[in-house]
């Protein structure tokens, strides 16, 4: 198959996928489903995104353009990746992650590989392209060696260009906010910029109750494991989980019989396990989610 110009569409893609920078990916539609918590986003996302690229012609009908652009933060484990993988999951579309730690280590080179990127993203369709660990390649210029300003600078140039770009919804991720240069954070650049931060309880026990239909156990005090479980993040709740699943196996294995994992066993693995995110970061966090969110459902500052 060819485009306008006569050349064949898969050529950008195949390019892209020969870079070690890039993966590329289908997505399953049950990824979005998958995201247990994180409704106000998921919102956002189905409302100002999903439904105008479904619904093209009542969405030009009222001079809605979809937003291009959507920025995350939050600390580690706070799901950004399952996040931006499920949007592609959602929209049916494929799922290209850049990792800009696999760029190299020459700033000319690096820069030079952005440029190729962008320049195959930009024939594409139907794609969420995603960057994770943003803070890489857009530091603050105070922060920033005169190397890796050439790159931000780069990203900077090549940004509009994408945005430009038909179905295509580029997502970016940091840890750290305050590390990306202010260019980046202006209107203009992200349509949307949404917090992933700690869970609250109702959501903590969703996730538990979850993946409680998976595991074998007993009738298991939900309320008294999620209590004990403030300010953890899904990948720490996952982690719980792994270490039930592990003893249930090693006690079957050894005993040779059928063994279910109680409330017990719940705590004991919770007690092993502590928040990945400290105190201060989530002060820190709370902090920046006021200053920084752009969507509708944001406190104001």
């Amino acid at each position: 198959m060819v485009d306008r110009r006569g050349k064949n569409i898969c050529e950008p893609l195949q390019e892209l996928i020969n870079l070690p920078a890039v993966e590329v990916s289908e997505v399953p539609g049950s990824s979005w489903e998958s995201i247990l918590c994180l409704k106000n986003e998921k919102r956002v996302v189905e409302q100002q995104i999903v439904l105008p690229l479904t619904h093209p012609d009542i969405a030009k009908k009222h001079s809605i353009s979809t937003p291009k652009g959507i920025l995350l933060f939050g600390p580690p484990g706070t799901g950004k990746t399952a996040f931006a993988r499920g949007t592609a999951g959602k929209l049916n579309w494929k799922f290209i992650e850049i990792s800009p730690s696999a760029l190299g280590g020459n700033s000319n080179k690096e820069a030079m590989d952005l440029k190729i990127i962008f320049d195959n993203l930009r024939q594409l369709e139907r794609v969420v392209v995603f960057f994770d660990e943003f803070e890489e390649l857009t530091l603050r210029p105070e922060l920033a060696t005169k190397e890796e300003r050439h790159l931000s600078n780069e990203f900077l140039r090549q940004m509009p260009k994408l945005r430009g770009a038909k179905e295509i919804v580029l997502i970016c991720a940091t840890n750290n906010i305050r590390m990306l240069s202010p260019a980046l954070l202006r209107p203009g650049r992200f349509d949307l910029i949404l917090p992933l931060g700690s869970l609250d309880r109702e959501s903590r026990r969703t996730i538990f109750e979850h993946h409680a239909q998976r595991l074998m156990i007993e009738e298991v005090d939900l309320e008294s494991i999620t209590e004990k479980t403030d300010g953890f993040t899904p990948a720490d709740i996952e982690a719980v989980i792994d270490c039930v699943s592990h003893k249930a196996f090693e006690v079957e294995v050894g005993t040779g019989s059928e063994y279910r994992s109680t409330t017990e066993d719940f705590l004991l693995a919770v007690s092993m396990h502590h928040p990945t995110i400290s105190k201060d970061e989530m002060k820190a966090f709370k902090e920046d989610s006021k200053s920084f969110c752009r969507a509708d459902y944001c406190e104001p500052i």
